[in-house]
């Protein structure tokens, strides 16, 4: 998930960058926080990605929140936008460019947790799960929490994005059969399905994923497999 903070005020910019972090890791989700001064920089910026949300400051010099905002409306309606000021005054305006909240500075941690939960709670990408039988006991696990899985004989060992991991009884087939064939899984091996959300880089035919873990890679598969990277990343920005 990818996070846009707008504001001409750095300390506010910084501020709201290191809460949404943290919150990330609180409720074990993958977020980048992108950070700008102005309009026209953050504009130009989604010529080469797209954000899930946007935090838009109102009184900025030069083109303000409001027009900046009309411009992300023509490009794309599915960000979650979410203005920042320090007056109610432009509520009409806001919500006319369905705006998703409005949050008056200054904005406390609760404030915008509360904001990321409910946005959350509209994010099909961050609720889908697969139901799997552990030790006898049925159990969802999100997507989105999915690191890596490997092939342990008739079982598949699922690692976690909170370090632990779960053994089930299924083929790697089976497995992504119950995903629905989710975009963000790949298998750079024989044996091993990655979440490209975790993927760091590729190098000396091994994937190095974001918590440290590392695969093999298949000789014959490293060029395939950079070309799905590169295409899902395009797709997904």
């Amino acid at each position: 998930m990818r996070v846009a903070v707008v504001d001409d005020e750095s300390m506010f910019r910084m501020q709201l960058k290191m809460m949404v972090e943290k919150l990330s890791k609180v409720k074990s989700v993958r977020i980048l926080v992108d950070e700008f001064e102005d309009g026209p920089s953050f504009i130009d910026a989604l010529s080469e990605r797209r954000y899930d949300i946007v935090f838009m400051d109102i009184y900025m010099p030069g083109m303000d929140g409001i027009e900046t905002a009309k411009t992300l409306r023509r490009k794309t309606e599915r960000t979650f936008l979410i203005f920042l000021t320090a007056s109610d005054g432009h509520y009409p305006d806001a919500f006319s460019l369905h705006a998703f909240d409005y949050v008056t500075k200054p904005f406390t941690l609760e404030r915008i947790d509360q904001v990321l939960t409910e946005i959350l709670e509209h994010t099909p990408l961050d609720t889908a799960f697969i139901k799997i039988s552990a030790s006898g006991v049925e159990e969802r696990v999100k997507l989105k929490d999915i690191v890596a899985v490997t092939t342990d004989g008739h079982y598949l060992e699922i690692r976690k994005s909170d370090g632990t991991t779960r053994r089930a009884r299924l083929t790697s087939g089976e497995f992504l059969e119950m995903t629905g064939s989710d975009k963000r899984f790949a298998v750079p091996n024989r044996g091993i399905i990655i979440n490209m959300e975790y993927l760091d880089y590729i190098e000396a035919g091994q994937v190095h994923m974001t918590d440290s873990s590392e695969y093999p890679v298949s000789t014959r598969k490293i060029q395939e497999l950079m070309q799905i990277v590169d295409e899902y990343r395009y797709n997904n920005q």
